[in-house]
């Protein structure tokens, strides 16, 4: 895999090694803020991540707690250079919603993801016409047509991170309701069925159903995800979709925990790829011969 950490996962390392620095210089964020001549928050956010480090920060922090390492100081000033890199999303930042985009950049820098999908196909497995569907009815009248396609070209170039080259391993369970749910019409769901079939071919793609027989597992009355990185966020995160159109981040560890209990079950629960693969098949078959 050729996956390299982006921008959040690098802010996230900066701001933990940043954290290390301060407390093994028997320092604490007031100390640190006056020498500065900045608020306590700033210093926080930079060491949990949620600020946007400045060279200059980082490089002044270094100077606070001595280090003098020179291999150490280019490192470390690298990932602040890195955690300002520009993104392709931000130029959607006008119609994104803040945790729809906080969402994006997480799934951009995973290194895995497991997720389990119950009403709808999963974003990064939508056809063009099936998410323009999808955020239509999430949106109703509350957006414009144009604001909404903006949203679909942002659901299409999510999906650039299942290139091989990205080094994304993606595994995705479908409640079996997905491949008889009409979303837009029958035509938009048989394409959207037949386009799984070719992306589960994929090697890194791992695509399967939960059958109806499976009865009701615990935790699949959600959609939810568990993101795993290869650094910089040491036990990943738990995405959780709300009705509506915002999510929820999980990051405490039990509840961590609690979500990969579930997601254990359900993929235990679930069909085998192989085994999916003719349960979508036939879900096209039937949708051709009603004339979808």
């Amino acid at each position: 895999m050729t996956w390299s950490p982006g921008p959040v996962v690098t802010r996230r390392r900066l701001g933990g090694e940043l954290k290390r620095l301060r407390e093994g210089a028997g320092l604490k964020l007031e100390d640190v803020a006056r020498r500065l001549e900045c608020s306590p928050s700033k210093i926080s956010r930079l060491e949990n991540g949620k600020g946007v480090p400045r060279w200059r920060d980082v490089r002044d922090m270094l100077e606070v707690y001595g280090v003098a390492d020179d291999e150490q100081r280019e490192r470390l000033e690298s990932w602040a250079r890195n955690g300002r890199a520009p993104t392709w999303w931000q130029a959607y930042s006008d119609v994104l919603p803040p945790v729809m985009a906080t969402y994006v950049e997480l799934e951009w820098d995973a290194a895995n993801i497991n997720a389990y999908e119950a009403y709808v196909v999963h974003g990064l497995l939508q056809t063009r016409e099936y998410a323009r569907a999808v955020l239509r009815n999430a949106y109703g009248s509350t957006m414009a047509s144009h604001d909404v396609e903006k949203l679909v070209e942002v659901r299409m170039q999510r999906q650039d991170a299942l290139a091989p080259s990205h080094g994304l391993s993606f595994h995705c369970v479908l409640d079996e309701s997905t491949l008889y749910r009409v979303v837009g019409s029958p035509d938009v769901l048989r394409a959207q069925i037949e386009h799984l079939l070719v992306v589960a071919e994929a090697e890194h793609v791992d695509v399967r159903v939960l059958p109806f027989s499976a009865g009701l597992v615990p935790g699949s009355r959600e959609a939810f995800a568990k993101l795993d990185y290869s650094e910089g966020i040491e036990h990943g995160l738990v995405y959780v979709e709300r009705p509506g159109t915002a999510g929820e981040f999980l990051a405490d560890p039990t509840e961590i925990a609690d979500h990969e209990t579930w997601l254990n079950g359900i993929y235990r629960a679930a069909l085998s790829e192989r085994e999916s693969v003719p349960l979508m098949e036939r879900a096209v078959r039937r949708l051709e011969a009603s004339g979808g």
